[in-house]
């Protein structure tokens, strides 16, 4: 499958990027570990939230698709899966 890869613009050096792919589907990878994966449709899964660096990745990420890192915080730790357009969860 084929993917662009974004940095996001208010923190290009940042150790962090984006994969997005043909599907609309994205990955969040921060230094080299694949932090959150998104679906088209919404659904995160929040692999860990790591590092004080990492949560911040998770952080602007949440922000980027229109949510909170507190939202991917909860999720993970509630072994969820969060909608960021519906606001559902559901368990891994």
């Amino acid at each position: 499958m084929m993917y662009t890869v974004d940095k996001f613009a208010a923190h290009r050096s940042a150790a962090c990027r984006v994969l997005r792919y043909e599907d609309n589907s994205m990955t969040l990878v921060s230094y080299n570990t694949a932090v959150i994966y998104m679906t088209p449709d919404g659904w995160i899964h929040v692999t860990g939230l790591y590092s004080a660096t990492t949560r911040k990745h998770i952080g602007w990420f949440m922000q980027s698709v229109g949510s909170c890192y507190a939202r991917a915080r909860d999720a993970y730790n509630d072994r969820m899966d969060y909608n960021v357009f519906t606001g559902e969860v559901r368990d891994w």
